[in-house]
């Protein structure tokens, strides 16, 4: 084999697992994953399951692999934002953050932010994901730290720690 032939192709991939109840118990489990989804195609299937909202629970849980895509989508210093939460039990304060005395941690909180949105709009998880990191503080502008829910720690550690970029 050559090095040409053992180089992997990256293809986009979009998963969505749904959970089919009934009477509250989860009757089918059913995960869906389409190889490059043109436009028109997953325009379709969204509508399809709209059709059917009222039996279909959309999975919104935060697995390694999502956030590993979130980890690193974000900008290196949103990203040691995100690392130091997830290796310090989820709490890091900002002054644990800050490279110097003077230093701000200002528009830290918008890359956070603007990549679980755009996760939503790239197909890397669906709409309604929980926050993985909030900032902290007394108001508006002032942050004294972020906080990492504690289900989340785990699972955030674990991906940061084995993180590649082969997507």
């Amino acid at each position: 084999m050559t090095e040409e032939q053992a180089r992997p192709t990256v293809i986009f991939v979009r998963t969505t697992s749904i959970h089919v109840q009934s009477n509250r118990e989860c009757a089918i489990k059913i995960t869906v994953t389409v190889d490059q989804p043109t436009p028109e195609f997953q325009e379709r299937l969204l509508a399809l399951l709209a059709e059917h909202a009222a039996y279909v629970e959309v999975d919104t849980t935060w697995d390694r692999e999502r956030a590993r895509r979130y980890y690193l989508a974000l900008p290196d210093r949103a990203q040691r934002i995100l690392k130091e939460a997830a290796t310090r039990d989820g709490y890091v304060s900002a002054d644990d953050l800050r490279d110097g005395e003077d230093s701000s941690l200002r528009g830290h909180s918008a890359a956070l932010k603007r990549i679980l949105d755009r996760g939503v709009r790239e197909g890397w998880w669906p709409h309604g994901m929980e926050a993985p990191i909030q900032a902290q503080g007394p108001g508006f502008g002032k942050v004294v730290g972020y906080r990492m829910p504690d289900h989340l720690t785990s699972v955030f550690r674990m991906a940061i720690n084995n993180t590649s970029r082969d997507w």
